[in-house]
C-alpha cells in the first residue's frame, strides 16, 4: 500500500469519525430543543466525501486482480512455478462403468468353471 492510499485511508476514516460525532452530537441537541430535526447538509457530505475517500484510498492501494477463469490462474501459477492446486481434480480416474465390470466378472467366472467345494 503506498503513502498516499494510507493518507487517504486515515484522512476519510478520521473525517467518517468525526462525522459521526457531529451527526451524534446534534441528535442529542436536537432531542433537546427540537423534535424531529433533519440532519444538516454539512453532516450528510461529510459522511458521504470521508467513505469515497476512504474506498479510494483502500482500492489505489490494493493489489492488481487475479484472472477470473481458474484454469488462467492455475497456468499463470504454474509458469510462475508454483504447483496447480487442481492438479489432483485432473488426474483422477474416470467414473467406474459397472455393467463393463460385471461382464467381465461374468467372463472370469465362466472361464474358472464350476465352483469346487472344499
Amino acid at each position: 500500500m503506498s503513502v498516499l492510499s494510507r493518507l487517504l485511508v486515515l484522512v476519510g476514516l478520521l473525517s467518517l469519525f468525526h462525522a459521526a460525532y457531529s451527526a451524534h452530537e446534534f441528535s442529542v441537541l436536537s432531542t433537546k430543543y427540537h423534535k424531529n430535526a433533519p440532519l444538516p447538509l454539512d453532516i450528510k457530505l461529510e459522511t458521504l466525501v470521508s467513505v469515497f475517500l476512504a474506498c479510494l484510498g483502500l482500492v489505489w492501494g490494493s493489489e492488481p486482480l487475479k484472472p477470473v477463469g481458474w484454469n488462467e490462474w492455475a497456468g499463470e501459477l504454474e509458469r510462475d512455478g508454483g504447483a496447480n492446486p487442481f492438479k489432483s481434480l485432473e488426474e483422477r480416474v474416470n467414473f467406474v462403468d459397472i455393467r463393463a465390470q460385471r461382464r467381465e466378472f461374468a467372463t472370469w467366472a465362466r472361464q474358472q468353471g464350476p465352483a469346487s467345494t472344499r
